[in-house]
C-alpha cells in the first residue's frame, strides 16, 4: 500500500505509452501488458483537438496471453464516447485487477482506440495517453520505461 513518504514513480510504472500524434480513422490496439505484478491499473488519456464529424472511442480489453489469447472487452472500462465538441479532454479510467476475470485466469490488459469519421473528413484526433501499473504486489517497481525521474 503506498504511503505519503513513497515517490509517485516508485508506485506507478507506465507499463504502455502513446506519445502525441494524430490519429485517422482506424481501431488499433496497443501491446498486451501483464498484470501480474500490479493491483491496480491507470489509463490516463491526453485528448487535444478532434476533428469536424470525428468521434473517439478508448477501452480496455484483457486477454490470457500476452499473444491475445481469448481477448475480449472489460465490463464498465470505456470511456463516454467523445466528439468534436470535446476538445482538450482528460480523461482517466481505473482497473482494480480483481475486476478482471481472474478466475479464468485472465491477466493480460490492452488499450483499444476506436476513430471514426462521418461524412466529413477532418483532420482527425490529437492525443497521447499512458497505461500504469499502480499498487505493485512488490514495492519498488522498476525505472526502466522513465527517461527521468526528479524526486
Amino acid at each position: 500500500m503506498a504511503t505519503y513518504t513513497e515517490r509517485v514513480s516508485e508506485v506507478m510504472y507506465p507499463l504502455l505509452t502513446e506519445y502525441t500524434d494524430l490519429f485517422g480513422s482506424a481501431i488499433t490496439r496497443s501491446a498486451w501488458v501483464s498484470m501480474e505484478n500490479y493491483h491496480r491499473g491507470w489509463l490516463y488519456l491526453n485528448v487535444g483537438s478532434i476533428g469536424t464529424d470525428y468521434t473517439l472511442d478508448v477501452y480496455l480489453q484483457e486477454a490470457l496471453t500476452v499473444g491475445g489469447l481469448g481477448g475480449k472487452t472489460i465490463l464498465g472500462k470505456a470511456i463516454t464516447q467523445l466528439t468534436g465538441a470535446d476538445d482538450d479532454s482528460l480523461i482517466c479510467i481505473e482497473l482494480r485487477t480483481e475486476e478482471m476475470d481472474v478466475s479464468n485466469s485472465f491477466d493480460f490488459v490492452a488499450v483499444v482506440m476506436d476513430i471514426r469519421f462521418g461524412a466529413q473528413n477532418g483532420t482527425g484526433v490529437y492525443l497521447a495517453w499512458s497505461f500504469f501499473g499502480v499498487e505493485p504486489r512488490q514495492a519498488p517497481v522498476p525505472t526502466t520505461n522513465w527517461t527521468e525521474i526528479v524526486g
